[in-house]
């Protein structure tokens, strides 16, 4: 009669124990579990130093860069569209991360005229091809406009931000106005659509 108190004991022991085992074993299929179901974070250098530029303010601040700008470093200007109706620097970035250097935004996604910079410029690194392009030139800017431009035109206040955008990159780098490149008649985000004003934006 007196090991009774004992086996209670033992008993209460076990319970607590397969309770904590149970306890811990569901925590960890948890974390397992939102691990595999979360979104996949961005790499760290998708856009790690990307920056809006309102505009109103000055495109100075675009040449405050991490690695110096240097005039003979860059020789071409390359213009695309995002071949989307909307979205941002960040909603564009591929698995490698941003490939342009330059986007100017059309109110879907970011502030109608915005300029977002990423982090190849800020590194004075390489454009990444757009889909449908096989190589860019390692001397080559790359500025892409959010919108479809098969089916609408650029806003105002991005084609300004261009131009903007353009006179500076001409007159800090002595780029030739002859060496800026549009991908015509081709469809896809490698092109500007056949909506996108070529003409006014070479006048």
């Amino acid at each position: 009669m007196k090991r009774a108190p004992d086996v209670k004991n033992n008993r209460s022991l076990q319970r607590r124990f397969y309770v904590l085992v149970s306890l811990v074993t569901m925590l960890s299929f948890t974390s397992v579990l939102l691990m595999v179901l979360s979104p996949q974070p961005l790499r760290p250098d998708a856009v790690s130093s990307l920056f809006a530029i309102s505009s109103s303010d000055s495109l100075d601040s675009i040449y405050r860069t991490d690695a110096p700008v240097r005039p003979d470093r860059w020789k071409y200007v390359y213009v695309r569209h995002s071949d989307t109706a909307g979205g941002n620097a960040l909603t564009i970035a591929g698995q490698r991360g941003l490939g342009d250097h330059f986007v100017i935004c059309n109110g879907d996604g970011g502030v109608d005229g915005e300029l977002q910079v990423g982090y190849r410029w800020n590194d004075q690194q390489p454009a990444l091809p757009a889909p449908g392009v096989a190589r860019v030139d390692p001397a080559c800017i790359s500025i892409c406009l959010i919108g479809d431009f098969d089916t609408g035109k650029p806003t105002a206040a991005q084609l300004r931000r261009l131009q903007q955008l353009l006179a500076s990159l001409r007159s800090r780098l002595s780029i030739d106005p002859a060496a800026v490149y549009t991908l015509e008649g081709i469809s896809g985000p490698a092109g500007t659509g056949r909506l996108f004003p070529v003409a006014s934006l070479r006048d």
